[in-house]
């Protein structure tokens, strides 16, 4: 077995080991594909802690207002949403519940109700989210979108996954059935999708595997473009190599001299297509530099074909072709041999013809390329139909507000920095075309006017007036409190506290005459009782018993008569005794009523001094008052027009504020990082991809740094972010790539095709390819609108420019590779026999731009269109312009 079998036959177990290992991988690489191609852009002007994503529920009764019961269905959702908060990550969430947030997010007519959630940072996971949030927000009853400028973007990218697999498959059922029809084969158009899926598979596992390991770009775009190359292009070059390999066949020539003639001059034109695709990971525009696989996937594509196709023919030999001539497929009419010598017989009339229609396509009105995400989102989307709601009944630029992130180190929650925040947001107000503008300070869009000074004057002088009432209603009682201490006669109380005492006294006196009386009494009784007793011994005695009987009888008779009277003095006595005992009581209590007395009189004389001093001191605060009105009445009329003036039109917040309600919510939809950054968010009234939205976007950033200028909030870290900042961004990106990559890019092509030409074939090739680009975009800007209703995408001209250099190089340089830049007939000669196969490529080169066409996805049908004129344009200037060109350059005229 020769060396060179033994090659073929390692080439052909490699390979097939390869292919084993790629389909093991697929998943992986699949999966990748997936998380990279569909997430968010990353903004690298933003710190990623400010970087947040977010969604839009859209709730809507496309029959009239929102009901009762549907509300109610609302609010059980947002109850689910709150349930699952941490689970699907989301920071805050904004809802009509808030009596903040509702006048933004409930529309006029009352028919749509939003709800924002904003995720935690940014979300490398968030397609993944989206339909998490979607079965979970939909509400019966209730039509229910998840939509916003990020749900749209991923919506965007699957669109573009989705449009890219349907292109494959149209692409491989064309080849397929052209190649196999042409070249009457089953085996042909096999190997010819076994290399394009080979080729693809190997690329899409670099691609996917760089952007996982060494984060390189990763777009949907990336996705796009090795599908293009491997299955648009390759098959178009292998179908060009049966073309040539079909005339050996039907000679029984081996195929090997077709890999040794072609294998170096492939080899050179694909090297600069190689390094200037590499380049592109150079490019600060994330769609551009996510284009740097094409370089890959040539270099793949080349590979794969001069090592497993020569294997292929030499075991498949007699198989691989069904018996009978290609040849006949060479086009009978010699269209570039047509326009050559119309050139180079009239090449002044030609160049002047070709510079009247560069001139006349230089007046074609450019319009401003659409940089939107949902314009490239197809109807069927959800994402769009919601972003669709949302815009017709809400301020345009509603949905993707730009966002001002200011960080501090220290918590913004002073009264120095929120009025700061409070000056900016009025200062961003009167911007053109900001509709409105929310901030922690005015989370409803209108200023909180119990924060305001002005505000707290006009309390401040109601509670003023208040109080000048009061003064007024004290002064009242003070001068009631006057008269009424005036009407106490104390001097004439006293006169009577003293009169009772004197008779007080007198009764003492009364009291002593009773006791000596009753003591003379009970003296006199004694004595009685004592001559009673001596009568009784006398008429007991025997001298009087012996004596006179009448003497007897006259002292019984005294003595019975003394009987009487004796026993009423007793009775007297004893009266006399308690009337005495009584009398002691009545002296004792007298004493101590005299003893009341004069403590009385004392507090009487002390009140009455009491009372002149407190007559004094009323009549001083009478005036005191008097005085406190009038001033109270001058500084109300000062605050009063203090409040008008205008001059305190400032917040002040005071720690109770930050307490309240609506501030805590407001603080909670607003401020992150523990306070320490605040948001801003401005609603535009022109699309926020705009011209008008980027021209807005610079506007607000020179209102936010003069107004924050010299403020406590002057050092705080600025972002910004939101659809307009994105677009922005990429346009100043693709700027940047224009003005600084793309010249050296076109550069190095001119140098490398001036070294292998040697002559200014190389300038005037490179002259066509810019031509019939620029014409081609210009005429397709202008008639996409009236055609397809919108504006060329922003990223078409990058895929279709990138596409159309390429693929035409691929024919430049194999015609400068066959000339000796001897004469410019010999340069003629070469372009005229591709006359041959012109057709013929023609022909299968419309089977990806239809592919592309039949995806029904806006950018892939704008790029279409862009390749097909371009190239019609290109078919006909680069023979008529080279051969008018190079006739006027080296040819004696």
């Amino acid at each position: 077995m020769s060396k060179t079998k033994k090659l073929k036959i390692a080439s052909l177990i490699t390979w097939a080991v390869l292919l084993v290992g790629l389909i093991v991988l697929l998943p992986n690489s699949l999966t990748w594909n997936n998380r990279y191609s569909q997430q968010l852009p990353t903004d690298t002007s933003t710190n990623k802690k400010q970087q947040r994503t977010s969604a839009t529920i859209v709730y809507t009764n496309p029959n009239g207002s929102l009901t009762s019961k549907q509300k109610k269905a609302i609010q059980d959702t947002q109850e689910k949403l709150q349930a699952n908060k941490k689970f699907l990550g989301i920071q805050t969430i904004e809802s009509a519940n808030d009596s903040n947030a509702s006048h933004r997010l409930n529309s006029a007519d009352k028919s749509t109700e939003l709800t924002i959630l904003h995720f935690k940072n940014k979300q490398s996971q968030f397609h993944i989210l989206i339909p998490q949030v979607y079965s979970l927000v939909h509400t019966p009853g209730v039509t229910t979108y998840v939509t916003g400028n990020d749900v749209l973007q991923v919506a965007r990218a699957q669109a573009i996954q989705t449009a890219t697999k349907i292109m494959i498959g149209i692409c491989c059922v064309l080849m397929l059935i052209s190649i196999g029809l042409i070249f009457r084969s089953v085996i042909a158009p096999l190997i010819t999708l076994l290399l394009s899926g080979i080729t693809y598979l190997t690329s899409l596992s670099v691609a996917a595997s760089a952007a996982h390991f060494f984060n390189a770009p990763y777009t949907a775009q990336t996705d796009l473009i090795m599908a293009f190359i491997s299955f648009g292009i390759l098959p178009i070059v292998i179908a060009v190599f049966y073309h040539s390999y079909s005339n050996h066949f039907e000679t029984l020539q081996s195929a090997d001299p077709l890999y040794k003639r072609s294998w170096l001059p492939s080899l050179i034109t694909i090297v600069p297509l190689i390094i200037t695709g590499s380049a592109l990971l150079l490019a600060k525009n994330e769609t551009l530099s996510s284009l740097w696989i094409i370089g890959v996937s040539l270099g793949l594509g080349w590979l794969i074909f001069y090592t497993l196709m020569p294997a292929l023919t030499e075991f498949l030999e007699d198989l691989f072709f069904w018996p009978g001539s290609a040849r006949k497929l060479s086009t009978t009419v010699n269209f570039w041999h047509f326009n050559t010598t119309l050139g180079n017989k009239h090449a002044i009339l030609t160049l002047v013809g070709i510079f009247i229609v560069i001139c006349a396509g230089l007046f074609i009105k450019t319009r401003p390329l659409n940089w939107s995400s949902s314009t490239d989102t197809p109807f069927s989307s959800q994402a769009k139909t919601g972003a669709n709601v949302v815009s017709s009944h809400y301020p345009t630029g509603k949905l993707s507000p730009i966002t001002i992130s200011l960080t501090n180190q220290s918590a913004i929650t002073t009264t120095q920095d929120l009025a700061v925040i409070n000056q900016l947001t009025q200062k961003l107000k009167p911007v053109p075309n900001v509709a409105a503008v929310f901030s922690v300070v005015q989370p409803a869009g209108t200023p909180l006017s119990s924060l305001y000074v002005n505000q707290q004057l006009k309390l401040i002088t109601s509670q003023l007036s208040a109080a000048n009432l009061n003064l007024t209603k004290t002064q009242t009682s003070l001068k009631n409190s006057q008269k009424q201490l005036k009407s106490l006669k104390l001097s004439s109380t006293l006169k009577t506290l003293s009169e009772s005492l004197t008779n007080l006294d007198a009764i003492g006196s009364q009291s002593s005459q009773v006791s000596e009386q009753a003591s003379d009494l009970a003296s006199d009784i004694t004595t009685i009782e004592d001559q009673q007793t001596t009568l009784t011994n006398l008429l007991n005695s025997r001298s009087l018993s012996q004596g006179s009987k009448n003497t007897r009888q006259v002292l019984t008779s005294l003595k019975t008569h003394n009987r009487n009277p004796l026993s009423d003095l007793k009775t007297l006595h004893r009266n006399i005794k308690v009337i005495s005992s009584n009398n002691s009581v009545i002296a004792d209590n007298i004493s101590q009523v005299e003893d009341d007395q004069q403590t009385v009189n004392d507090d009487f004389q002390d009140a009455e001094t009491a009372i002149e001093n407190t007559k004094t001191a009323l009549s001083k605060d009478s005036k005191n008052v008097e005085i406190a009105q009038q001033n109270l009445a001058a500084d109300n009329s000062y605050l009063t027009g203090l409040s008008k003036s205008g001059i305190v039109s400032t917040l002040y917040m005071t720690a109770a504020d930050l307490k309240t309600a609506p501030m805590k919510n407001a603080l909670n939809q607003f401020n992150l990082n523990k306070n320490k950054t605040t948001t801003i968010s401005i609603v535009l009234n022109k699309e926020p991809s705009s011209n008008s939205g980027v021209k807005t976007l610079k506007q607000l950033k020179t209102t936010t740094n003069s107004t924050l200028q010299g403020t406590s909030l002057s050092k705080s870290n600025l972002a910004y972010s939101g659809e307009t900042v994105s677009v922005t961004n990429q346009k100043q990106a693709l700027k940047h790539d224009v003005t600084h990559l793309l010249p050296w890019l076109i550069g190095f092509l001119i140098i490398y095709l001036l070294a292998i030409s040697q002559s200014l074939f190389a300038i005037y090739a490179s002259g066509t390819l810019l031509v019939a680009f620029g014409g081609s975009f210009r005429l397709i800007n202008l008639l996409s609108t009236s055609l397809l209703k919108e504006s060329l995408l922003a990223d078409v001209p990058m895929l279709a420019g990138i596409l159309f250099t390429y693929v035409n190089l691929a024919l430049i340089i194999p015609i400068i590779l066959r000339t000796a830049r001897s004469s410019t007939t010999q340069y003629l000669n070469a372009m005229n026999s591709f006359d041959k196969i012109l057709g013929f490529i023609g022909l299968l080169s419309l089977i990806p731009l239809l592919a592309l066409g039949f995806t029904q996805l806006l950018s892939f049908i704008q790029m279409a269109l862009v390749l097909f004129v371009a190239e019609v344009i290109w078919l006909f200037l680069f023979p008529l312009g080279i051969s008018a060109a190079l006739h006027v350059t080296y040819d004696k005229v």
